[in-house]
């Protein structure tokens, strides 16, 4: 594990009712804009992604993963169609993959410094990270919703070299279940 998830390197965010209350509403923006986007897909006869709008990043098995060209948001912007970030590239997944959904969010939700460290234990690909605030804690009623704001840095493969250093982010990330019509 590398002792990856010793100490947190941050202060405590200390945030207030109304900081916790716009994340929360910042979250099911997002999530509203993408499950119109996912809708829109999926109604579409030919399921394909819009090559002019979006690159092609990786693939394995049925999943295949695709960045946001940087002319991306003023082609949706010219388009009509909502722009689908605040400037920084979007991430879009596509595809299906075998398995329960109860599975794959327990795989995902890490609510606390000693999950992470659990789930940190088969995962190589990051150096650190750390839960910096927890907003919405899974409970026994609802176990999958989750709101966390995060930091992580990514393990770069040519560290050791000094040519590239590695890529910290701080992130809000949310998980649950939303009903479609």
């Amino acid at each position: 594990m590398k002792g990856r998830f010793i100490v947190n390197p941050f202060q405590e965010l200390n945030l207030t009712a109304a900081d916790r209350t716009s994340l929360e509403d910042l979250a099911n923006q997002c999530i509203l804009t993408n499950l119109r986007h996912c809708m829109k897909y999926t109604s579409g006869s030919t399921r394909s992604v819009d090559p002019n709008h979006w690159k092609p990043l990786k693939e394995k098995e049925r999943l295949r993963v695709f960045s946001e060209r940087s002319q991306g948001a003023a082609a949706a912007a010219a388009s009509c169609d909502e722009p689908t970030g605040s400037g920084l590239p979007m991430i879009l997944c596509v595809g299906t993959m075998e398995g329960k959904l109860d599975d794959l969010l327990f795989g995902v939700i890490s609510e606390d410094l000693e999950t992470m460290r659990v789930k940190a234990s088969y995962v190589d690909d990051f150096s650190g990270a750390v839960v910096l605030d927890t907003i919405v804690r899974p409970s026994l009623e609802d176990p999958f919703q989750s709101l966390v704001i995060k930091w992580m840095e990514l393990d770069i493969p040519v560290h050791s070299t000094s040519l590239v250093k590695n890529r910290d982010y701080v992130y809000l990330e949310g998980t649950g279940y939303i009903t479609t019509p």
